[in-house]
């Protein structure tokens, strides 16, 4: 339980530190790379959006924000998007042409598999709320019959009480 509560923490926080660590990585990187400096250019800030976005999905589920946990697929798939982003600043720094072209085309990949497990958690946590709305609408349903409106108690006003005759 403590670990998927650290991650609800940490998610806040990866949404600064990780888009930076790859403008650092490349900050310090001592040669160019070439063509793929533009995909370090776009990287960080669609990796910023991306993250935000998913932390708003995240954070739009009613039971992470009332116990303030992830689920195990949250965890899951943030910890290895957080490792594939590393990785893929790791490479930057070191101006490696093949890692960065490998482990950005992965990160892409990761990312969209992320947000799609975010929106997919969402759907079905809504989905179940409805479920259990309806099903208390139906439980309380009053049933067919004849009913006879009376006072609820002396001084109240206008408010009744519905009772089925014959009770």
């Amino acid at each position: 339980m403590w670990f998927r509560r650290a991650f609800y923490w940490v998610q806040l926080g990866a949404v600064v530190v990780l888009p930076l660590w790859i403008v650092v990585a490349r900050a310090i990187s001592s040669t160019r790379i070439g063509a793929l400096d533009l995909l370090v250019f776009l990287a960080w800030p669609a990796l910023a959006l991306t993250m935000l976005a998913v932390l708003g999905l995240t954070w739009a589920r009613k039971t992470v924000r009332a116990t303030k946990t992830l689920s195990w697929l949250d965890v899951a798939a943030l910890s290895t998007w957080y490792v594939v982003t590393i990785t893929f600043g790791t490479f930057v720094a070191l101006s490696s042409e093949l890692g960065v072209g490998l482990t950005g085309g992965l990160l892409s990949l990761v990312s969209i598999g992320v947000v799609w497990a975010s929106v997919w958690q969402l759907v079905n946590a809504a989905r179940q709320r409805v479920r259990t709305v309806l099903a208390g609408l139906d439980y309380a349903a009053i049933p067919a019959g004849e009913y006879q409106a009376s006072r609820f108690a002396r001084g109240d006003g206008d408010v009744f009480r519905i009772d089925q005759s014959g009770r």
